[in-house]
């Protein structure tokens, strides 16, 4: 499975030597069409009533195309031309098969609605007027992206659609992880337009989640990266699966020390030190954990993590600055953000620094950081890649879809959770426990994105269906978790 994602313009280019060799007008419509009918085919399941937004473009012709193979196949398919006018040989074939145009908006009651306003090309919001029409049916099936919704940057308009599935060609858009607006995204190559694309596409996107559902062959779900297990090796010991040393934790938030250093002991098999205040509290609760009371003493380390709970005075800052000042990769959370964007020779020496480095903010805190460095308000995906670039480390957006920019125009990595379960306190300090000992070993840090999403899964899972969760039982679900994905899937619905 495939996971580049790429731009419209990438998409378009990759289309056009396949629309100048058609070998009959319209071929490759039909062929996008045939896949939106086989998705709509496997969301029905019986005859039901289908209504089609259509617009003037390519969507709309495909969602026409696909709507005259349904109402060939038993279901009774209307069609709203949304603009007054649609490409006229789909709109002549979905009359032909039986298909009905109405006058106006439609009305509710309908089964499912295909969405083919805008599609690719799409920019902004949708009028106000679409707001009803959009709420028509039960179920909505998006053609290409959800229209409202923009393909290149995940941003949606106040108006826009809201799609329980969406169908795409070719090869992934941006906006399929970073929209949750798409619902379960589903690539279908048509004509051989993957074969087009170029491999050097600069995002890869996931989904920690798998589909809860199988679809037909040729229709691809977006789905989790490729995982390792990790089991460790017949030579392997306690040390060698990578050992990660965390400060954490005040008399403030003792908290946030117990539940990184949770995240951190069941990330890896390997060693877990603990540096700071709350040495006895982490002990106690997890006695297989090395601890010293301060980063001097705390040992040989492959990586650390700064930063959840562990104050914003000047010690903690003087910490900080020893820690960017060593060469074992650095992971930088919670209050350590807050000493980066108050103290400008922080950021100074973090960007002098040459190990690898990851800045972990949510929403708020980069733009906090943003502010430090004097950066303009922009959508998630270019804020992080420009803090990546003015910080000269990686940033790891935190989010619903978490972002994961690499430095100087590297490459991006983008992990749809699939659900929303991590936003509760604590969840952040388990997901830096999990990523620094990730590093330690030398993994992506997208690889404890995916776990820690899929492990908020889980941990919502009871026996009556989901329920609220915590950080704690979170970080009690990275093992499963883990060994899901290195099993080739992320979490479903139940445990």
């Amino acid at each position: 499975m495939f996971h580049e994602a790429y731009t419209a313009d990438q998409i378009r280019a990759a289309e056009k030597p396949l629309l100048e060799a058609q070998d009959a007008p319209d071929e490759l419509m039909k062929k996008a069409a045939h896949a939106v009918f086989r998705a709509a085919e496997e969301m029905l399941g019986h005859p039901s009533r289908v209504v089609l937004l259509v617009g003037t473009g390519g969507n709309g012709g495909d969602a026409l195309y696909a709507g005259a193979e349904l109402a060939l196949g038993g279901h009774r398919v209307d069609a709203w031309c949304v603009f007054g006018t649609a490409h006229s040989p789909a709109l002549e074939a979905f009359r032909n098969a039986g298909g009905q145009l109405l006058s106006g908006p439609p009305e509710t009651g309908y089964d499912l609605l295909i969405d083919g306003i805008l599609g690719l090309s799409g920019s902004g919001g949708l009028p106000s007027s679409l707001a009803s029409p959009l709420t028509a049916a039960r179920q909505v099936l998006a053609v290409d992206v959800p229209s409202g919704v923009e393909a290149d940057t995940g941003v949606a308009g106040e108006v826009r659609v809201d799609a329980d599935v969406t169908v795409t060609f070719g090869g992934w858009r941006v906006a399929h992880a970073l929209a949750p607006e798409c619902g379960t995204a589903l690539v279908a190559d048509i004509g051989g337009v993957a074969g087009e694309l170029s491999r050097a596409a600069d995002v890869t996107i996931a989904r920690a989640v798998c589909p809860e559902r199988a679809w037909p062959d040729g229709l691809v779900p977006l789905g989790p990266l490729p995982a390792p297990s990790l089991e460790p090796g017949a030579r392997d010991d306690k040390y060698s699966g990578g050992v990660v040393g965390i400060r954490a934790g005040s008399s403030t938030y003792p908290g946030a020390a117990l539940l990184c250093v949770a995240g951190a002991v069941a990330a890896t098999p390997a060693m877990v030190r603990y540096a700071g205040p709350q040495a006895a509290e982490v002990v106690r609760a997890h006695p297989e954990v090395v601890a010293a009371p301060d980063l001097e003493r705390t040992g040989r380390v492959q990586a650390w993590v700064y930063g959840p709970g562990a104050g914003t005075d000047e010690a903690a800052a003087d910490e900080l600055a020893w820690l960017i000042a060593r060469e074992e990769p650095l992971l930088i959370d919670a209050d350590g953000l807050t000493l980066l964007a108050t103290h400008a020779h922080l950021r100074r020496a973090l960007r002098e620094r040459t190990a690898a480095t990851v800045v972990t903010p949510h929403d708020g805190e980069a733009k906090r950081l943003a502010d430090a460095v004097g950066l303009e308000d922009k959508d998630r995906l270019a804020t992080a890649r420009e803090l990546a670039d003015l910080l000269g480390c990686t940033v790891l957006l935190k989010g619903r879809s978490t972002i994961i920019a690499e430095p100087n125009g590297g490459r991006c990595t983008i992990v749809d959770a699939g659900n929303s379960w991590a936003a509760t306190p604590g969840s952040g300090d388990v997901l830096a426990g999990v990523a620094g000992a990730r590093m330690a070993r030398g993994d992506e840090v997208a690889q404890a994105v995916q776990v820690h999403a899929a492990a908020a899964k889980l941990a919502a899972a009871t026996a009556y269906g989901e329920a609220p969760t915590s950080a704690s039982v979170i970080a009690a679900h990275i093992r499963p978790a883990t060994a899901l994905l290195a099993g080739g899937c992320g979490a479903t619905a139940t445990s």
